[in-house]
């Protein structure tokens, strides 16, 4: 799986990359803003986006809403990275449709099998609505 890890904060993008990559065993490419996503999501198609809400310059929100008018990008499942622990936001972030949050602080031992966890009900919960 090619994960696309979006974070301002740079030692976040290096413990992501590490708990992706060689505990998860998964393909990492990096970015640090959602400009830069952006850009990289049109090189390097990422499977998933796995992505800091809150960031200088565009915010998640923003870049999902770039993600989903694009026909070539709106079936990339997005899931956000962020400290908000509102249920109601959350939601909010489903319906403009990201796949799911992941809770940060984040522990990295275990955050491939949340995110596959999270894909996983992500998954269920489009097949339900179909």
């Amino acid at each position: 799986m090619r994960v696309l890890f979006v974070d301002d904060d740079a030692l976040i993008r290096k413990l992501g990359e590490f708990a992706f990559e060689r505990i998860g065993g998964m393909t990492v490419i990096t970015a640090a803003n959602g400009e830069e996503a952006l850009a990289v999501v049109d090189t390097e198609h990422p499977d998933v986006i796995v992505m800091d809400f809150m960031m200088p310059g565009m915010n998640g929100d923003e870049v999902l809403e770039v993600l989903q008018s694009r026909s070539d990008t709106r079936e990339i499942p997005v899931v956000f990275l962020s400290g908000i622990d509102d249920p109601d936001q959350v939601r909010a972030w489903i319906a403009a449709g990201a796949t799911g949050c992941l809770a940060k602080p984040f522990d990295p031992t275990t955050l491939a099998t949340e995110l596959q966890e999270t894909l996983q009900v992500g998954s269920a919960r489009d097949t339900i609505r179909s």
